[in-house]
């Protein structure tokens, strides 16, 4: 697989797949691109790289007792290297491809900074290289019994 946004190849003997996504590619985009080229519902990635801009959530305290909450959404000042990126991919629930990602990054000031990326907000600068590692089960979102966020539940395959 080989376009203007992307570049991917499966390797069948690792049974993984490997390539880049290029400028102007968002990151969970090309991601599911990818997966939905060669048939991938459920897969874990890890990625590099560098982008335009990073948009995150990251964790903070919420009150007394340990609580906590997702901040509010921050958008890097500048471009950004992704030193290194980790992620699932499942179905939502809505039943359509979903992505979860969380990345450490570095701006062009040197600041350090990460958490948990936002979908359709993170355009590459130059180049994400990234492995996708193909998983023989069912992610799907659905809400956590103590949170009540929608997380990825992690179940066999029908038919196993």
């Amino acid at each position: 697989m080989d376009n203007e946004r992307l570049q991917a190849v499966y390797d069948e003997g690792a049974k993984r797949i490997a390539g880049r996504l290029k400028k102007d590619t968002d990151l969970f985009t090309g991601i599911k691109e990818v997966c939905s080229h060669f048939g991938v519902e459920s897969a874990h990635f890890q990625c590099f790289g560098s982008l335009k801009y990073a948009s995150y959530l990251q964790v903070e305290r919420a009150g007394e007792g340990g609580l906590i909450q997702y901040s509010e959404k921050r958008q890097s000042n500048s471009a950004v290297e992704l030193l290194s990126g980790s992620g699932f991919v499942g179905k939502g629930e809505d039943g359509e491809v979903d992505v979860h990602f969380h990345g450490m990054l570095i701006d062009c000031d040197g600041r350090l900074d990460g958490g948990h990326f936002i979908a359709d907000e993170n355009p590459v600068a130059v180049t994400i290289e990234f492995i996708i590692f193909p998983l023989d089960m069912d992610l799907q979102r659905g809400k956590d019994a103590h949170w009540g966020l929608p997380v990825f539940q992690f179940s066999q395959r029908s038919g196993k």
